[in-house]
């Protein structure tokens, strides 16, 4: 039995064990039990351990409320009639490659049936199952060592930038190394001669790469084009069974490549109408460089824990992977080290370069060049400098096991002295321009830090301790950022909760669209299924349902994706629209006109009483703090 449990597949199996156990407790990391989604804020039942963040909205106000949406009705469908579909920008399946390629996201729709909390976290947490399977495997296969692998892995997922932005860009990294991994199974398959595992495996990375897609673009572009590059040189160097890998790699690219066109075909008509937006429209690069404590000030982030004031962002903008990681790779770079295999050191060569040049593109002045180069200019620079520095940790963990098990003392001081020194002037730069009240402290045991863990790991790339170091200090600035909740708090089993999913049904058979006056209420009808006027425009606008509301107004202010759509009731006739910001579009109406321009409305949500002879008050309800009117609106009157 002994013998059984020691050689069990355990970076495999606990993985697995531990996602298991947190999609069927119903665990996850989301904000949603922020006071403003509470029926009695401060009060809750259940567990949740930490404080859930305002400043994810698009995590609390938008993905959560789409999926939970789509658990509540059993279907994709978007339910706004002024929106364009948004299941593209949603990461839901529309149609039948996208519902393979999301099977997760397709199986949501058994919510009807199934245990909502348990089908959302097996959604929530499937991309960092992916990359804990993957990355260890990746390197392993590349440079031998799967702990080396296991480093990179905690160093991607404890970095800033996916702590405060909800593990988005998860959702690019654990299908992107997953994907490769299988494209190297299909490679070792068919040296084997095995066809049919061959086949399997291609297929199943031409899906998970077609995956990224639905990550956050700029990323999934910078993240997804450098690290399958690499793998592919990797297996593309070596002579021997050098047909075969090309055959591995031409069939799994003419697969990916069918698998993305057949996406994209899919949602043509939402990409058609995003497209044609005022607001992102087609975006591309503003050759503007991102300042170097954009790339570099990570180690000091802890002081966003203590929600500082900081000028003209926020934290998430603020947030940042390991670019240190790049320091830390030059300096080994220009020292002498074991000799690599030659697919190894393709794989190092061809990454480095890719990094290379997505660092240049982030760093340098390219004014109106830069909209002008292909596939780069899809990459807006500031979105190129959030993750260069994962890439920068891709590669210094294929550099490491390339050490001698004992180092050079003068390369392991000077890497630490290097990449300390680059974390401290970062960080001056940061309290100088964004956050005033980042301590000289902070900055300093924080730069401590990082070159205590440099310098022992390359001295003693053998040995845990520097590794340690490394991660405790990385865990140390994002351990409490997210909070860890049990449930769906009162988004499912509050009273007001489920009062609205027992009547969402009879409301969508009658054709019946809501409104109402206050953001946390729009989440709260996605969440339960009640079609609503209010709320997120992704992709855009549906244009002919906004000339019949707004025929007056100008197009470019509701013409806009990714967009919220927030109506304020007045007491005189009329429509009104405003954008006080790019991604805002207030609506100033009288009930009694929104119903007349959009028969369906009939039943409004306010924050405060109405007198108006179109509304008669049904019922009055409490959220978010605020007592809520439900008024039936009588037109005619």
């Amino acid at each position: 039995m002994r013998e059984r449990l020691r050689d069990a597949r355990w970076p495999v199996i606990l993985p697995i064990l531990v996602y298991a156990v947190l999609a069927l407790t119903g665990t996850n990391y989301s904000s949603i039990g922020i006071d403003q989604l509470r029926e009695t804020p401060g009060e809750h039942d259940g567990i949740m351990l930490g404080t859930p963040l305002t400043v994810r909205s698009d995590e609390w106000a938008t993905s959560t409320p789409a999926l939970l949406r789509v658990l509540a009705t059993g279907a994709t469908d978007d339910l706004n009639p002024l929106t364009a579909d948004d299941e593209f920008l949603n990461s839901l399946p529309s149609g039948p490659v996208s519902t393979v390629v999301l099977l997760d996201r397709s199986l949501l729709q058994l919510g009807p049936w199934l245990p909502d909390h348990v089908l959302y976290s097996a959604t929530l947490w499937l991309p960092l199952l992916l990359l804990a399977l993957s990355t260890p495997a990746w390197f392993a296969r590349i440079t031998g060592s799967s702990r080396i692998g296991w480093f990179a892995f905690a160093l991607l997922v404890l970095c800033p930038l996916v702590a405060w932005w909800s593990f988005g860009p998860l959702a690019t990294l654990g299908p992107l190394f997953a994907g490769c991994v299988a494209l190297l199974k299909a490679h070792e398959a068919a040296l084997g001669g095995r066809r049919l595992v061959m086949a399997g495996w291609t297929i199943g990375s031409a899906l998970l790469l077609a995956r990224t897609l639905y990550g956050y673009q700029p990323w999934s572009v910078v993240l997804g084009s450098s690290v399958l590059a690499a793998t592919v040189a990797f297996l593309l160097v070596p002579q021997e069974g050098r047909r075969r890998a090309v055959g591995v790699v031409a069939a799994a690219g003419a697969a990916t490549l069918a698998a993305l066109g057949a996406v994209l075909v899919e949602n043509r008509a939402t990409l058609a109408v995003l497209a044609e937006t005022v607001y992102p429209g087609q975006r591309r690069a503003d050759g503007l460089p991102s300042p170097l404590q954009d790339i570099f000030a990570a180690p000091a982030l802890s002081v966003l824990q203590d929600n500082p004031g900081i000028n003209g962002s926020n934290a998430s903008e603020i947030s940042s992977s390991f670019g240190v990681a790049l320091v830390w790779f030059a300096v080994l770079t220009a020292a002498m080290w074991r000799p690599a295999p030659p697919a190894h050191r393709s794989a190092v060569i061809v990454l480095g370069a890719a990094t290379a040049l997505w660092f240049a593109w982030s760093t340098l002045a390219l004014g109106t060049l830069a909209s002008s180069v292909p596939l780069l200019s899809m990459v807006p620079q500031a979105r190129a400098a959030d993750v260069v520095g994962m890439l920068g940790v891709v590669l210094v963990c294929l550099v490491i096991p390339l050490l001698p098990d004992l180092g050079s003392r003068r390369l392991a001081v000077v890497a630490g002295v290097a990449t300390g020194a680059t974390t401290a002037y970062a960080a001056s730069l940061l309290r100088l321009v964004s956050i005033p009240t980042l301590s000289l402290t902070t900055i300093y045991l924080s730069s401590a830090v990082v070159a205590l863990a440099v310098f022992a790991v390359t001295l003693r790339p053998r040995r845990p301790h520097g590794y340690v170091v490394a991660v405790v200090g990385a865990a140390l600035l994002v351990w409490n950022v997210n909070p860890l909740l049990v449930g769906l708090a009162d988004l499912r089993g509050s009273t007001v909760a489920d009062d609205l999913l027992a009547d969402a049904p009879a409301i969508r058979a009658d054709g019946e669209v809501w409104a109402t006056d206050a953001y946390a209420v729009d989440s709260l009808l996605a969440a339960t299924g009640v079609p609503s006027l209010s709320g997120r425009q992704l992709a855009g606008p549906d244009t002919e349902a906004w000339e019949a509301m707004v025929p007056d107004a100008d197009q470019a202010l509701w013409n806009r994706g990714g967009a919220f759509v927030w109506f304020q009731w007045v007491d005189k006739p009329g429509i009104a629209v405003s954008n006080p910001s790019a991604d805002v579009i207030v609506v100033q109406a009288s009930p009694c006109t929104l119903a007349e321009r959009v028969p369906a409305v009939r039943t409004i949500v306010a924050t405060r009483d109405l007198d108006l002879p179109c509304l008669r008050e049904t019922d009055r309800f409490d959220w978010g703090g605020s007592s809520r009117v439900l008024y039936e609106i009588r037109v005619g009157r």
